[in-house]
């Protein structure tokens, strides 16, 4: 990618992407059900009418996010090891999303607890989930072709969903329950999730509708946590070491 000042290597956020991560921050400040559109134009610096060329109302932004944090997600399994099992791919891309999601834990909070006084955001995340799970499959290089298909993402959305609960309040730098519940409830699934013994299928990825692009959009993820820096077999699991 050629930056405007005509380097390489740089990557920009786009306008919707800034909207998006604007919101979600201001979010974590003022709430989420009454969040003004001129507030999240304000916060991330453009006018209104910049903003209505992305989106016209605050569910949309919301799903502009989820979008977002799939990009960033892909982006950092794209070093995983292609020696790991399937089960050690998916623990390592589940976890690139929640670091990915960290930097806006306060709005991601916020809006999980305004949820049931919110169906129109309601409604776009769980629409929104199928996609994020279909990427996660993606990305872990494992095919979930049917007839499976639903049974499959059905499962990985509770394991996903079970593990999300816990991230919420897990505050240590090391995210070590979230890690513990993901690896507890991945043994659970992985019988419905594995199919061939556990074997992938590289030749066979699924490719949801509308891949994303490879743009990183700031902010990066806290300095001290650095979690993209840590590479997959980095990943304490609490119970088992990986299996070749």
């Amino acid at each position: 990618m050629i930056a405007a000042n005509g380097t390489s290597g740089i990557h920009v956020p786009s306008e919707a992407d800034s909207i998006a991560a604007a919101a979600v921050r201001l979010a974590g400040e003022r709430g989420w059900r009454n969040l003004a559109l001129g507030d999240v134009a304000a916060e991330a610096g453009i006018s209104l009418s910049a903003l209505a060329r992305s989106y016209v109302c605050r569910p949309e932004i919301l799903d502009g996010f989820e979008r977002m944090i799939d990009r960033r997600m892909l982006a950092g399994a794209a070093a995983g090891d292609i020696d790991d099992t399937p089960r050690d791919r998916l623990f390592d891309i589940v976890m690139e999303r929640f670091d990915a999601l960290l930097p806006y834990r306060d709005g991601v909070r916020r809006i999980t607890r305004e949820l049931a006084f919110d169906p129109a955001s309601a409604f776009v995340l769980a629409a929104a989930m199928p996609r994020t799970v279909a990427w996660m499959f993606a990305g872990a290089r494992m095919s979930i072709d049917w007839p499976a298909m639903p049974l499959k993402l059905a499962v990985m959305g509770g394991v996903y969903l079970s593990t999300f609960r816990v991230w919420l309040k897990d505050d240590a730098q090391d995210l070590g329950k979230t890690m513990a519940a993901l690896d507890r409830h991945l043994d659970r699934a992985m019988s419905l999730l594995g199919g061939n013994n556990g074997q992938s299928q590289p030749g066979k990825p699924l490719t949801p509708q509308g891949p994303p692009d490879l743009v990183e959009p700031e902010p990066q993820a806290p300095a001290a946590k650095q979690p993209k820096a840590r590479a997959p077999k980095a990943r304490a699991k609490p119970k088992s070491p990986p299996t070749k």
